[in-house]
């Protein structure tokens, strides 16, 4: 690997390239989405619609505060935020479900379903790739595997897996329970680019396949972290098709889609569902190219759905688990287990149930118990909410990558419970001295992303904490709860003697586990050593697997291939699978790590995700590339890009 280095006029520059990369790569390695911006369509207001607001708008505005029940008025609502101009510079189209008390109360489309296209949205025929929200109904034939005595949640997982054993170094098995819930303790496996199939003519690998092929490690004890998982749940799609004797889609679409009528929904893309797919389109305004993927089911996100098929999913589930023929989909204990959280890092902050996860701003639920699922895939947004205590569900997807479902989630909530309150106000909570506060202070690794998150405590009995995009005062609300500025909280996890051991904040999906204050050390790196920290940090957290009892060798020389193995390794960019470009890397043992790289090069370029300061000017960029990179100046490198500022 050649030495590089580039000159910057200040530290902003700097922050805002490694912002820019960060990004990118928190997109290509966490939701595998890419970057979808739609020109918009102008669209108008009917004349009925506005003398319906006016109308709505002279009630009480108590008739609402304790959720939806008029169909009409909750139509003026959904109108009107649709119009909203900054809504519509989010998406050009876009379908919401609105269901309670086990009735849809409305399943409209906004926008047009093309840039020329004349035919609005149509709720019911119109269909969108729904993503992660997917994970929900692959949760859901699990449960009914359950009821049906055929699954335990306590089974180990081997009991499926063809006489596979895992490669875990803990007493605790990896249980089906731990797969719901995202506790596993799995390294990080994520689907890769090549895992796109825009070719027809490839064949997509099996379900099997696609499980053995990558089957990660057990690196963290299982039950004890949570940290969002899509193989977790592409094993339960497996563990489904074991168990059951079908293909994964093909149960789900006799036991789930069928029974609930949800006939324009599955997780294959048949040439009729594609035939009603509202298109995407890139940041230029151009078509976003139909795609498949390898395998053709992905369990964990290759759904595709209209906001009316989803309707009928949230009446069942809000009705028992009775679909409205009164068929049984899943018993009231199932839907109970999927409605109630298994595993919370605070009472205040909890993580997932079985199938949903916390919701999407968790300090804008005005006091409500609410649970979510939300999905991104390429092209595509969408978010999935419940109140199980208001017997209310709602379904919103639409045609780009952006926050649109954020802006919904908080005007629906703000408009519907508008007398509630955040479930971090300040309750009186002693504040702590900066002694007591010492034990949060540290470094914290995101589990998922490897985001390094830096806390401190300060005199006045607040934290301060950091990473590479943001800084933030936190002010205690509870043993181990705080809350910032903007009312977003943050939650530690202790062990029986009150160590920390994880932290939940930035990174909603994940913890962050503490590092350790003084690490071991290889017998040439000691603690005095100029490169110590670096090294020793990243040895801490797994990116370099040298034996601490054999020499690191500091100064030894890196080649290209290693660095991008490392690299790689630290962003969770899987292996590609595509042929190499280059002709001396097949024989490399560092090939298909060097060959995703430039995979993940094409795809920032094709996304665009990067900005003005991706630039070439003379007296500027000096990356030294006549001398070699070091072991020690790589480590150095790697952990300072990982470093809050």
């Amino acid at each position: 690997m050649k030495q590089g280095n580039i000159k910057r006029n200040n530290k902003r520059d700097n922050t805002r390239i490694k912002s820019g990369i960060l990004s990118a790569l928190i997109i290509m390695g966490c939701v595998n989405v890419g970057s979808a911006y739609a020109q918009q369509p102008e669209s108008s207001v009917s004349p009925a619609s506005i003398e319906l607001h006016a109308e709505l708008s002279r009630a009480s505005a108590a008739d609402v505060r304790n959720g939806p029940h008029d169909a009409k008025e909750v139509e003026a609502f959904l109108d009107d935020f649709f119009a909203r101009s900054d809504i519509k510079a989010k998406a050009g189209a876009a379908a919401v479900s609105v269901v309670q008390d086990g009735e849809t109360l409305i399943s409209k489309g906004y926008g047009v379903t093309g840039k020329s296209a004349k035919s609005g949205v149509d709720a019911s025929r119109d269909t969108f790739r729904i993503g992660s929200v997917s994970k929900v109904f692959t949760a859901a034939a699990i449960m009914q595997l359950v009821d049906q005595g055929k699954i335990s949640l306590q089974d180990n997982i081997e009991k499926y897996l063809d006489g596979y054993t895992l490669t875990n170094p803990y007493d605790t098995p990896v249980t089906v329970e731990h797969l719901l819930t995202h506790t596993t303790g799995f390294e990080v496996r994520e689907p890769a680019d090549a895992s796109y199939l825009y070719d027809t003519s490839r064949k997509p690998v099996s379900l099997k396949e696609s499980i053995y092929d990558v089957f990660p490690p057990v690196v963290r004890e299982p039950g004890a972290s949570y940290m969002y998982d899509n193989f977790a749940s592409r094993l339960q799609g497996y563990i489904v098709q074991q168990v059951s004797g079908e293909s994964f889609g093909s149960y789900v679409e006799n036991h789930l889609f069928k029974p609930l009528g949800m006939n324009s929904s599955g997780f294959s893309v048949t040439p009729e569902l594609a035939d009603r797919l509202v298109p995407s389109y890139d940041g230029e305004g151009g078509a976003i190219s139909l795609y498949g993927f390898s395998p053709a089911e992905w369990p964990e996100g290759s759904m595709l759905s209209t906001a009316s098929d989803m309707a009928l999913f949230m009446e069942a589930f809000l009705n028992g688990g009775k679909a409205a023929d009164g068929t049984v989909i899943l018993s009231g204990e199932s839907v109970k287990a999927m409605s109630s959280y298994r595993m919370v890092i605070h009472p205040d902050l909890p993580d997932t149930t079985y199938g949903f996860e916390a919701p999407v701003i968790p300090a804008l639920t005005k006091g409500e118990k609410v649970i979510s699922k939300g999905g991104d895939i390429l092209g595509y947004s969408s978010l999935l909410w419940v109140l199980p205590d208001r017997r209310t569900g709602v379904f919103v997807s639409y045609n780009t990558n952006q926050d649109l479902r954020n802006d919904l989630f908080t005007a629906f909530m703000n408009h519907y419970y508008a007398g509630g309150q955040s479930p971090y106000e300040p309750k009186g909570y002693q504040v702590q001295a900066a002694e007591e506060l010492a034990r949060f202070e540290g470094l914290y690794s995101d589990l998922r992303i490897k985001l390094l998150t830096k806390v401190q405590a300060n005199v006045d009995g607040t934290l301060t904490v950091s990473d590479v995009l943001s800084r933030h005062q936190m002010k205690q609300i509870g043993e181990l709860l705080f809350v910032d500025e903007e009312g977003n909280p943050l939650a530690f996890k202790a062990d029986n003697e009150g160590h920390i051991l994880y932290m939940k904040y930035s990174n909603l999906y994940s913890y962050a586990t503490k590092l350790p204050e003084n690490p071991a050390g290889f017998p040439d790196v000691p603690a005095n050593h100029p490169y110590a920290g670096y090294i020793l940090s990243l040895r801490s957290l797994g990116f370099l697997t040298e034996k601490l009892s054999e020499p690191f060798g500091p100064e030894q020389k890196v080649t290209r291939g290693a660095f991008i193995h490392t690299f790689n390794t630290i962003w969770s960019i899987p292996e590609s699978s595509n042929p190499s470009l280059f002709k001396d890397t097949g024989n490399s043992l560092y090939g298909q790590d060097i060959q995703a790289a430039v995979d993940a090069v094409r795809s920032i370029v094709s996304w665009k995700l990067y900005g003005p300061e991706v630039t070439e000017s003379d007296g500027i960029s000096d990356y030294g590339s006549q001398r070699a990179l070091s072991k020690q100046e790589m480590a150095a490198l790697l952990f300072r890009m990982l470093l809050p500022q």
